[in-house]
């Protein structure tokens, strides 16, 4: 790890899910997030990668990616024929 890159191990996921499963821990994978100092809004290809290993327990996962330095946040979700895209500000509503 360092300042610009971190990978989510596949086998910490892995672990968590059947923790789920197990009964050991409760609740649902529902995405990750993290964030990019002042690096903007955008889903790198361990980005992308990441946010696929979670795809496999919701086709409704999402990665959410924060910019605290500019106070901006995105999320990404998969389309079937399309690939991860992010989904428009208009879709998205904080309650």
């Amino acid at each position: 790890m360092n300042e610009v890159s971190c990978a989510f191990p596949p086998q910490k996921l892995a672990q968590v899910a059947n923790d789920i499963v197990q009964g050991r821990i409760q609740g649902r994978i529902v995405g990750w997030y993290h964030s990019h100092p002042g690096h903007g809004l955008f889903l790198s290809q361990t980005d992308l990668d990441t946010h696929m290993q979670f795809y496999q327990f919701s086709p409704y996962a999402i990665s959410l990616v924060a910019d605290p330095k500019s106070a901006e946040f995105g999320i990404w979700i998969y389309e079937n024929g399309i690939g991860v895209v992010q989904l428009p500000a208009n879709y998205i509503h904080i309650i």
